[in-house]
């Protein structure tokens, strides 16, 4: 039996992790988006500061991709003012977990999208 293609199957093997990379990147970016927009849309207020402070941001690195959805973007009296909105601290009443909620909105398609990324990636690694 005779191999043939390998310099090719070597070249697409050596190009799999940057396309694989970049493909991450895009979906960790969208998941954050969209977080942001869940997270805003169910806080308990109708407007001001704590809807204002929701944002998110990513960040690559050697060998991660972080992406992060903040809730306060600001000094540490707004961290603690947000904190005790969504956990029911001081006389703020009931705590309202929006934290949790947004990450039970978004986790199962975070993981679906980075699932569909990695194979869609090697396809397109393997196949160019």
């Amino acid at each position: 039996m005779m191999v043939t293609g390998h310099k090719k199957l070597m070249r697409q093997m050596r190009d799999l992790p940057n396309g694989t990379r970049k493909s991450l990147e895009k979906s960790v970016e969208r998941t954050v988006n969209l977080g942001v927009r869940k997270a805003k849309a169910i806080v308990p207020v109708a407007d001001g500061d704590l809807k204002s402070w929701i944002n998110g941001n990513v960040e690559t690195q050697d060998d991660q991709i972080l992406g992060f959805i903040n809730f306060s973007d600001g000094s540490r009296d707004e961290a603690l003012a947000a904190a005790s909105i969504n956990y029911g601290w001081g006389n703020t009443g009931a705590p309202y977990n929006f934290r949790a909620t947004v990450k039970q909105l978004i986790a199962r398609r975070h993981k679906q999208s980075v699932r569909r990324s990695i194979n869609k990636a090697i396809k397109d690694v393997m196949s160019g």
